[in-house]
């Protein structure tokens, strides 16, 4: 076979596609030129101290200034950042309106500083991907590094602070009054809770509540106590490092369990929910945030293509770290949720009334 005969694509759907792959091209750069922002304080100096100088801002920040100089040329023309003069040694910069929302105030609704970062932790263990994709072995969460652990709260952190409460709760009327019930206060289990912003706008918002978080990374649950503390509810909460497939919840039995977010990534999500399940106080119940698929493959969507990305750079090769992973990935579509749910004793699923553009929620019946 010869080139010629490889491929029938017309020229013209050769060139739209080379097209499409050299923006996706620049927009990977740039997201690298952001990431740079957002970890250096960049974006929030000059969105907060604006107008300044290329030197002013590199003194702001404690940054080399040709760097800085050549930061602002990017973002400039990538019209995040606003300049009033052509030279830029001398002219004075600005961030461009919404700035703030999406990259510097951490919880804005528009809030996406968590991608770049996201971008930050997946280049670092790209090398490692590539042997996971020669051995079939998995890349630990550590290996990602501290841009991992950012990451993963910055991108549901908003979420949290914004609808957990006021619009996810009421949508779930019974669990709702429970967690509000003052006489007979509910135990509550955040499995996965990372750096535990669940957890904490919980009890923030159910003083009288007591919130139990586990997660296995223990530098995640280091960071989750200290926001606590920062929080004044570290006397309601507490933070554990604990694998949900092992359970180790002793004793405890809870009036509601938790999963944001994390199932997919998990090595066991049988076992993990097996264990929530026996961990359940009489009338108890499980809920879990996973991501919104499709119920089948579908190509073009934005947002399919980036939870299915996520899965090979992110999710699936975690979750493989255990030899004898069953670890469904970033897509774990509802018809495999529920038989995730099943094979760990629930009778059946229930998807909740809850509409988010990127996220599902499922209870698991009981009986």
């Amino acid at each position: 076979m010869t080139t010629d005969t490889i491929t029938q694509a017309s020229a013209a759907t050769v060139e739209e596609l080379a097209g499409r792959l050299f923006m996706e091209g620049v927009a990977s750069f740039h997201l690298s030129t952001v990431y740079l922002g957002v970890k250096l304080g960049l974006f929030r100096a000059v969105a907060e101290q604006g107008p300044l100088t290329a030197a002013e801002l590199a003194t702001a920040t404690g940054l080399d200034p040709w760097y800085v100089r050549e930061w602002l040329q990017a973002e400039t023309t990538a019209g995040l950042i606003v300049a009033d003069d052509d030279e830029l040694s001398g002219a004075r910069f600005t961030a461009a309106p919404g700035v703030y929302e999406t990259l510097v105030h951490e919880t804005s609704p528009a809030y996406v500083g968590g991608l770049p970062l996201a971008l930050g932790a997946v280049g670092g263990v790209l090398p490692n991907l590539i042997e996971a994709f020669r051995t079939g072995a998995g890349v630990p969460y550590q290996a990602y590094g501290e841009d991992a652990i950012e990451a993963q709260a910055a991108l549901n952190r908003p979420a949290f602070t914004n609808q957990l409460v006021t619009e996810w709760l009421p949508a779930i009327p019974d669990v709702r009054a429970r967690l509000a019930d003052t006489a007979a206060p509910a135990r509550v289990a955040d499995i996965g809770c990372g750096l535990g912003w669940a957890a904490i706008e919980l009890a923030k918002a159910f003083p009288h509540l007591r919130v139990d978080g586990y997660d296995s990374d223990e530098e995640s649950i280091t960071r989750a106590r200290h926001n606590a503390a920062d929080n004044d509810v570290d006397d309601r909460i507490g933070f554990q490092v604990v694998d949900a497939a092992a359970g180790g919840y002793g004793d405890q039995r809870y009036d509601v369990v938790f999963f944001f977010e994390c199932l997919h990534d998990m090595a066991h999500p049988v076992d993990a929910l097996a264990a929530a399940r026996r961990s359940l106080a009489e009338g108890g119940t499980v809920v879990v945030m996973d991501e919104r698929v499709a119920e089948t493959l579908t190509p073009g969507d934005p947002t399919e293509l980036f939870f299915a990305t996520a899965s090979v750079l992110w999710c699936l090769p975690q979750g493989r770290v255990d030899p004898t992973s069953e670890a469904p990935g970033t897509v774990m579509r509802p018809a495999a949720f529920e038989a995730i749910a099943r094979r760990a004793g629930f009778a059946g699923v229930e998807v909740l009334p809850i509409d988010h553009p990127f996220w599902r929620f499922y209870r698991p019946l009981t009986g």
